[in-house]
């Protein structure tokens, strides 16, 4: 949400001076003033009886005095609030999501905090907190699979809660035609759930949408105090929930287009060269993909954002087509992003050179990734454990060797770095933080089957 100028709000908060009141401070200073101007850096400016002024943050008074002011900064730039209190809210939902009526001016690590959301990312630009609780916990009385905070460089931006996910959901050695009838239903009885919690409090919603081309979804639409609720079921796939700031709802998610030469010289500045020869980008997300095979969701998800560009791996999943537990084929997760790509002035190139440093060093010297799909091993994934943890200066404690000679999966991951000195290429995997660096000789990526190389350009 693009936040005004610090002159055209304090011209629009200007008060009347009607806002008088004892104000305590934190040093337990007490002391009677009206309310001149507050802004949207939580500042406000008081003045006494005798003219005296003065300025300070919100955090400089008592908890009760900052209560009001957030509430005068709200009241001030928005109206009146949804008769529906934020406390009454968190009850509804059975989570910490408010500490006021207004979420986006909250730093998104103390939002996260409060919503017990582990940090998954934090990059120059963007970060995000996550937590998989696996049906283990509920939010709006239904049980909730994942729940994951978007923030930009400091405030939070929106919220998901995935109640039920065809990748979630335990699936047994026969699929057939009566579970996949009976997982549909599921997910349906799932979101429906959600809509029959919200609606007693805060009315029958909107229909609306969200997304362009294939990632188009409709949606049913709540509007409170700023943030647009919308819950999407997508039949057999999921049943989600997202909060955004509704003037981003209203122009169906997109955010703030980023310039190119802007983006360019951001991601020209995003890459690192260390003096044993690493290069290496850097500020690229991580998402973890969980407990299913949605490696190449997660991927496109971590690139896309690394882009500027807002994504979702599940909403990137029901487009890709994944298969129940995992599986994307490359070409339908392609012609599914093609859309968007050209929407934001962007086209996927494909690499027809063998993966080695040669191929990838140009690429990555201008800041951009290169994702690589390809049938792994377990030879492959501990020889490169291995040789991470050699480069850090640790040993690889493995208890029990392995099948080295085990069969290869199909897996998508990120290539981030290289080096000429030593022979080795970087890469990062969507499977959390621990996985974001890992390095492994290039040779022994000849004789690996099924691979391709590709990256998102101009």
């Amino acid at each position: 949400m693009k936040r005004p100028t610090f002159f055209l709000l304090t011209l629009a908060l200007a008060a009347a001076h009607s806002d008088a009141r004892t104000w305590t401070h934190a040093q337990k200073e007490t002391f009677d003033a009206e309310v001149v101007w507050v802004n949207e850096d939580h500042e406000v400016k008081l003045e006494t009886a005798d003219g005296e002024t003065r300025i300070d943050s919100f955090s400089a008074f008592s908890a009760e005095d900052q209560d009001h002011l957030e509430d005068l900064l709200f009241r001030r730039i928005h109206g009146d609030p949804h008769p529906v209190s934020w406390q009454e809210m968190n009850r509804l939902f059975g989570l910490e999501i408010w500490k006021d009526v207004f979420l986006w001016d909250d730093p998104a690590e103390s939002a996260a905090k409060r919503m017990k959301l582990k940090k998954e990312s934090k990059t120059d630009f963007m970060e995000n907190h996550r937590a998989y609780p696996l049906g283990k916990e509920t939010v709006l009385g239904e049980p909730v699979y994942t729940t994951v905070l978007y923030g930009g460089k400091k405030y939070a931006e929106s919220l998901c809660f995935v109640f039920l996910n065809q990748g979630d959901i335990e699936r047994p050695e026969k699929i057939d035609d009566e579970f996949i009838e009976k997982m549909a239903d599921a997910i349906e009885a799932s979101g429906m759930h959600v809509h029959d919690t919200l609606v007693p409090v805060l009315g029958e919603p909107d229909r609306d949408s969200i997304g362009k081309g294939l990632m188009r979804e409709k949606v049913w639409r709540w509007d409170w105090n700023g943030h647009a609720i919308l819950l999407s079921m997508q039949e057999g796939n999921y049943a989600l929930l997202r909060i955004l700031p509704v003037d981003r709802a209203d122009r169906s998610g997109k955010v703030d287009k980023i310039k190119s030469t802007e983006l360019r010289d951001r991601m020209r500045s995003c890459v690192e060269r260390r003096g044993n020869g690493d290069v290496i980008i850097r500020n690229i997300p991580m998402i973890n993909q969980g407990p299913k095979g949605y490696c190449s969701p997660a991927t496109w998800e971590r690139y896309l954002r690394y882009l500027g560009i807002p994504a979702d791996m599940y909403q990137l999943a029901n487009v890709g087509h994944t298969d129940i537990g995992g599986g994307t084929a490359a070409e339908e997760m392609i012609d599914a992003t093609k859309g968007l790509l050209s929407f934001n002035g962007r086209k996927l190139e494909e690499i027809d050179d063998p993966l080695g440093i040669e191929t990838v060093a140009e690429i990555i010297d201008e800041g951009m990734p290169v994702m690589w799909s390809f049938a792994t091993s377990m030879r492959f994934q501990i020889e490169t454990t291995r040789n991470t943890a050699r480069r850090n200066g640790k040993k690889l404690d493995v208890k029990k060797e392995p099948d080295l000679n085990a069969g290869y999966d199909g897996h998508i991951c990120l290539i981030i770095g290289y080096n000429k000195k030593t022979g080795e290429i970087a890469i990062s995997d969507s499977w959390g933080p621990k996985f974001t660096e890992r390095w492994f000789p290039a040779g022994l990526a000849v004789d690996i089957p099924f691979s391709r190389l590709s990256y998102i350009k101009w």
